[in-house]
């Protein structure tokens, strides 16, 4: 999904490499309380990093799919911008179109919400169940 994001954020010039960063990584990792472990390069992070070609021109294929659905809606789509190398925790996990990740090689990290992640205590309209289902649920 990021090359999606890159494509339409930074490849067309909407949106600066550093914001695409922020937006995508750092905020994240600061709502779920994980930074700067997560979102940030620093001395003692994870050194989770993407190495991204901003010139690659890649059509979206099923058999990218680096998981048990086996396809993608997005299939036949041409992005600007791609991934050629993913580390996790200093490993490299992805080297071209090539997973090198094995099962189980994911590390569970407990984290809790920030401010932003808390509830409110109060939906959305839109998402009101009750009002929008009959549904009574707070």
């Amino acid at each position: 999904r990021l090359p999606l994001l890159f494509d339409a954020m930074v490849s067309k010039g909407r949106l600066g490499l550093e914001k695409f960063v922020e937006l995508t990584s750092t905020a994240p990792a600061k709502i779920y309380n994980l930074h700067p472990r997560k979102g940030s390069i620093a001395v003692g992070a994870d050194a989770d990093i993407a190495i991204w070609d901003p010139n690659r021109e890649t059509v979206i294929a099923d058999e990218m799919t680096h998981d048990l659905t086996g396809y993608t809606p997005f299939a036949g789509r041409k992005l600007k911008g791609w991934p050629v190398t993913t580390l996790s925790r200093g490993r490299v996990i992805i080297d071209g179109d090539k997973c090198l990740a094995s099962a189980g090689s994911g590390k569970f990290l407990a984290r809790s919400g920030g401010e932003s992640a808390k509830p409110t205590g109060r939906l959305v309209a839109d998402m009101d169940p009750e009002r929008n289902f009959g549904a009574k649920l707070l």
